[in-house]
């Protein structure tokens, strides 16, 4: 899907944002300052290798010279000397940058975290493309923390000097807290560990509902129709999912010294709109004593900007 048209510039820089299930292609240029993305497309995530899929991106803006490469990945990139390289966690693909500089005759090739890549576009997000999340708090210099809940969960961090923090926070341990929680943890994985995302992501959360509700259901859709006519299984699967949510989240924060505040990404929220209850998430966040005040005070917002990994992406290549 295009939404806007390539310029007239000729010299660009390529820039890729590749989740478990959609990449989103653009075509990125300096802009006073800051950066200009165009001809985004969105498409279905290619499995094996990427390479067909940025040819065909590229046959289509045949004006372009290609000077730069910056992709962001859904899952741990591995920096070993003279490889570095990710395996999609959720996806049969993987992106290997010096196969790249080889394939499409770039020197300069960047490969980072998907979610890494939206930290790194928080500076230039404005008021306006981030909405609170349980009411207003005072933003305060500090570490912040990026959280995207999508086909699986990521997070990463930027810290108040500018430096990006790649984390694996979605195979971390999901923690139970009350008994509810514990007697789903022990339906969703009796025989061993449940991580975080196997709970709090898309997938995640119909399995939630099929535990509460003891009934499958197939598409988010239909939970989120199920919540509008006040269905209880999906009221309570929302507001649990919710609660935990806000419960892992604020672990986060107190991990990483997040005390300047919270972004959360990712098309899961998006999606179910008014159905994520921001009051029984900021409820799990501040549960945190003895620094649930701490925690009060921490801001978290929701981002609406249409593709931040890709602009964070082309502000560091690019700025």
């Amino acid at each position: 899907m295009s939404t806007s048209t390539a310029t007239s510039t000729t010299d660009a820089t390529l820039v890729l944002d590749v989740g478990g299930t959609h990449t989103r292609l653009a075509l990125a240029w300096p802009a006073n300052g800051r950066v200009r993305l165009s001809a985004v497309e969105v498409i279905a995530t290619p499995r094996g290798t990427l390479d067909d899929a940025m040819r065909q991106f590229l046959a289509r803006h045949a004006e372009v010279s290609l000077t730069a490469i910056a992709i962001a990945a859904a899952g741990r990139v591995r920096r070993l000397p003279g490889r570095t390289a990710v395996n999609l966690t959720n996806a049969a693909l993987t992106i290997e940058r010096e196969e790249l500089q080889t394939s499409f005759g770039v020197a300069r090739v960047m490969l980072l975290n998907d979610l890494a890549a939206i930290a790194a576009a928080l500076p230039w997000l404005s008021d306006g493309e981030l909405v609170r999340v349980g009411g207003a708090r005072s933003a305060v210099p500090g570490h912040r923390l990026v959280v995207g809940i999508g086909t699986g969960f990521g997070a990463a961090a930027l810290t108040a000097d500018g430096n990006l923090i790649e984390t694996e926070a979605g195979h971390a341990d999901l923690a139970a807290v009350t008994a509810s929680e514990r007697r789903w943890l022990d339906n969703l994985a009796p025989l061993g560990r449940c991580a975080i995302e196997q709970v709090l992501s898309g997938p995640g959360l119909l399995r939630l509902h099929a535990v509460i509700a003891q009934k499958p259901m197939a598409l988010h859709e239909d939970l989120r129709a199920a919540h509008a006519q006040g269905e209880a299984a999906a009221l309570r699967t929302l507001t649990a999912f919710s609660t935990w949510l806000g419960r892992t989240v604020g672990n986060l924060v107190l991990s990483h010294g997040a005390w300047g505040g919270v972004v959360l990404a990712g098309g899961v929220l998006e999606r179910l709109g008014d159905a994520f209850d921001g009051q029984a998430f900021r409820q799990g966040f501040e549960d945190k004593a003895p620094f649930s005040s701490d925690l009060a005070a921490v801001p978290v917002w929701q981002v609406r900007h249409p593709q931040p990994a890709l602009l964070g992406l082309a502000r560091l290549a690019l700025v």
